[in-house]
């Protein structure tokens, strides 16, 4: 047998430059001291298997929300930052109206909602329109007017009853303005709060009645002629609105009348009458009392009336030797789109000095005015020709011209941006919405869905919820969704709803920024 002895060697310092790979044996890395191994000789995979992948998300998300906040603050309809673009819909102009349905913006929000134009029924003596709403006005007091439409709507309304004669005799007292009830302005007659509008029914039939003026005194000796005439909107399921007439201004009087009290009541009569400082009261809500008379000192050259209440002042009371009550203010109003004013109380009488009028209310003096038609104004107070006949009054509705429903299904898509790099791989939306009725579940309720050919084609992000903003607010997002099937540049988002309710289901979208890369 032969034996063969192992045999160690010592390779220190030598030259190994010829050695294969099969000559080398396995090699234990720790005993790699010195020298650079080239990077072809790592696996990308031995390195990125020890590095924490970096979740940008939540960054994602805070400059969309930055991005919303920027854009608010400069006003701006659509702002565009380096492949992102955020709209806070300040305006309509991010927003492809002719790809979108039933999209409805209200003071920067959008929501599903359908408009109709409705077909209205009416006799109304004239009609107008101003902006995005259409008036109509009845001011015939021979009959009765009408309204309906087959839409359900809300209605401003003022209904002004017609206003009160003014009496004959020197220091005569002035009409006083017919009650005026209104929804439009911040008040109603006698001061207090503007009412709330009207709920018009489709298909109801709604009666307009229009209160004439009170006609004057037939001679000195009637001393005042007659109230004005009530006026009204009526209908079967409303509360109906009714205005009383206006007060009767005093003459010298010889009886108690309580004709003078009305909407507004008339002003006190010549103060040497039997029934010295007669004047009439007001309704509430619907105006003021008329004025006193002057002093009882004197005679009829320098005796003066009290002017006649109007829808937002009392008569002035009459002044003695020197003019007649000033009529009451009236209110002005331009429910019709133009101001005009309504409801002024007559001017008292006086041989110095006829008292003065505005808002309709006849002036009073040696050549006493009507109150004008249409207004419910005051007559005006005089001796040498009659006390004069109150202004007819008026009833008008105001609504929009075309009716917005809520509770409809939305697409929502936007213009297009244009990517600074063509054919981008993956894409993020951040969405602020609002359930402002019910619970909208996500990518059930709500969808979102992100195209960069300008919506050809489009790929569903799956939404999440990432937080609140406000009551029942949301910020819901989804971020680096796969659009690499995709070819282009033109960016574009859309957004829908379903499943939308008025009342039961409404969901809001207030802002909404993508981003691409």
């Amino acid at each position: 047998m032969t034996t063969y002895k192992s045999v160690k060697y010592n390779i220190s310092g030598a030259d190994l430059t010829g050695l294969t790979a099969g000559q080398i044996p396995n090699l234990d890395t720790a005993k790699i001291t010195t020298g650079t191994l080239a990077d072809a000789r790592i696996s990308a995979g031995s390195v990125t298997q020890h590095v924490t992948a970096y979740d940008d998300n939540k960054l994602q998300t805070n400059v969309a929300l930055l991005g919303f906040k920027t854009a608010v603050n400069g006003s701006l309809a659509k702002y565009n930052l380096v492949d992102q673009i955020v709209d806070e819909y300040t305006d309509a102009t991010g927003v492809d109206a002719s790809a979108s349905t039933n999209e409805l913006l209200t003071a920067g929000v959008y929501e599903g909602g359908a408009t109709t134009s409705p077909t209205r029924t009416h006799d109304a003596d004239a009609t107008g329109v101003d902006g995005d709403y259409t008036w109509f006005k009845w001011t015939d007091t021979s009959g009765t007017g009408s309204y309906s439409t087959n839409t359900a709507e809300t209605a401003h309304f003022l209904v002004i009853a017609g206003g009160g004669s003014g009496g004959y005799a020197a220091a005569a007292g002035a009409g006083g303005a017919g009650g005026l009830r209104t929804s439009y302005g911040s008040v109603t007659g006698g001061g207090l709060s503007a009412e709330s509008q009207l709920s018009i029914g489709a298909g109801t039939t709604y009666t307009m009645t229009v209160g004439d003026g009170g006609t004057k005194p037939a001679n000195w000796s009637a001393h005042h002629g007659t109230a004005g005439g009530t006026s009204s909107l009526t209908g079967s399921d409303i509360t109906d609105i009714t205005t009383v007439g206006g007060g009767v201004g005093s003459g010298y009087e010889y009886s108690v009348h309580t004709v003078c009290n009305g909407g507004s009541g008339g002003g006190a009569g010549d103060p040497n009458g039997s029934m010295n400082d007669i004047e009439g009261t007001g309704t509430a809500g619907q105006g003021y009392a008329g004025g006193e008379s002057g002093a009882v000192a004197g005679n009829d050259g320098t005796q003066a009336g009290g002017g006649g209440g109007g829808a937002a002042g009392a008569g002035g009371t009459g002044q003695h030797a020197v003019a007649g009550g000033t009529g009451g203010a009236g209110l002005t109003l331009d429910i019709t789109g133009s101001d005009v004013g309504y409801a002024g109380g007559g001017g008292g009488g006086s041989l110095v000095s006829g008292g003065t009028a505005t808002h309709g209310g006849g002036a009073g003096g040696a050549t006493p005015v009507d109150g004008t038609d249409g207004t419910g104004g005051g007559g005006g107070a005089g001796e040498s020709t009659s006390g004069k006949e109150g202004g007819s009054g008026v009833v008008i509705l105001r609504v929009t011209t075309d009716v917005t429903t809520a509770g409809a299904n939305l697409t929502l898509q936007s213009t297009d941006t244009t990517a600074s790099t063509a054919n981008p791989d993956y894409a993020d939306m951040v969405v602020l919405m609002e359930n402002a009725a019910g619970t909208a579940t996500l990518n059930t309720d709500i969808k979102g869905y992100i195209s960069e050919d300008s919506g050809v084609t489009f790929t569903q992000g799956t939404l999440v919820d990432e937080g609140t903003w406000g009551t029942n607010k949301k910020i819901v997002a989804f971020h680096d969704l796969d659009i690499s099937a995709q070819t282009g540049s033109a960016m574009c988002y859309k957004i829908t709803t379903h499943n939308q309710s008025a009342g039961s289901k409404q969901t809001k979208i207030h802002a909404t920024s993508i981003g691409w890369r």
